[in-house]
């Protein structure tokens, strides 16, 4: 049966879970980069949503180490190569899969969503 993992501290923008936990698997949502001031800056936006990612894995008792698959999302194709820097401080041995993706956020202010898959 899944469970459903959500962080208090962590605001959500609708109906969903953080994250559902079946079997071996932890299936997150995506996580977006908001910082307080409403910064733009790709670095701050990346880090916050890691930093998020990184609580939720541990909420649903997994570590970063666990992730086997990413999904970034970016506001504009210009930020792939620094994605890839910020990313690499986080993910540097064994590599997830991962999938990146230019898309378009409701608020004009998202830069980043990261969303991930792990398994123990």
């Amino acid at each position: 049966m899944a469970r459903t993992i959500n962080v208090t501290d962590i605001p959500k923008a609708g109906p969903y879970s953080h994250a559902v936990l079946t079997g071996n698997l932890l299936f997150l949502s995506g996580q977006v980069g908001t910082v307080p001031n409403k910064s733009t800056d790709l670095e701050e936006q990346f880090i916050n949503a890691m930093t998020k990612v990184k609580k939720i894995l541990e909420e649903g008792g997994f570590g970063i180490a666990q992730v086997v698959k990413t999904t970034v999302y970016l506001a504009k194709k210009e930020d792939f190569q620094k994605m890839n820097e910020l990313y690499f401080r986080y993910f540097k041995e064994n590599h997830p899969a991962r999938t990146t993706v230019v898309a378009g956020f409701p608020n004009g202010e998202t830069l980043v969503e990261i969303d991930v898959i792990a398994s123990k």
